[in-house]
Parts: structure tokens; sequence; C-alpha cells
């Protein structure tokens, strides 16, 4: 049977402006959920932005956006990064990663 995994964590920005990485390489996902708060029940001040590259996903406060898996990939969460206008926002994480059946366990 195949295990699923989760980590979940809040990444905020002290400074206005400010961007960094949403988790550490290591957080691995296969799906992933991102919602606007910079705590636990507690919504951001403004718009955050989640980007993708040069793309940037705006985050309104308490809003929780799915990222599904493609294809069976996993994604890191280094690859995507949260950047705020207002000082002291962020987002929260969910990343769901699901374990490789290990077939000799069955026997």
């Amino acid at each position: 049977m195949a295990d699923i995994n989760f980590s979940s964590a809040y990444t905020t920005n002290a400074g206005a402006s400010g961007s960094s990485a949403l988790g550490a390489a290591s957080v691995k996902a296969d799906s992933l959920l991102v919602v606007g708060h910079k705590a636990a029940k507690t919504e951001n001040a403004g718009t955050v932005y989640l980007g993708f590259g040069t793309v940037k996903l705006p985050i309104e406060p308490g809003d929780i956006v799915s990222i599904p898996g493609i294809n069976e990939k996993e994604y890191t969460l280094d690859q995507f990064t949260v950047e705020n206008d207002t000082a002291g926002d962020g987002l929260g994480y969910v990343a769901l990663q699901q374990d490789e059946l290990n077939v000799g366990s069955l026997y």
C-alpha cells in the first residue's frame, strides 16, 4: 500500500516588496494547496503573489488555491516564490506526496 506524506508551513516576508521561496528544495509534492494566510487563522493584509518563474498568480487574503500534479511528476517547493507588497504577509501551504508502492512489502 502506498503512503501519503504531507508537509505544511507558512512562509512570510518581513519587509514590504519581499520575495522568498515557498519552501525548501527537500519538500516535494504531487499536489499542493496554498492559502492566503500569514499564520494559522490569520489572513494577509493585502494581495500576495505565488510566483512560477515570470508569472505571478495573485492570492487574495483567505483564498485557497489547489495546484494538482502533472503526469505523476513531483514539485519541489523551491520552484515557487512568495512575493508580497505588505510587510509581514505570506502564504501557507500543504504539500501532499504519495510514496511509491513497495511491492516487496507485500510478500
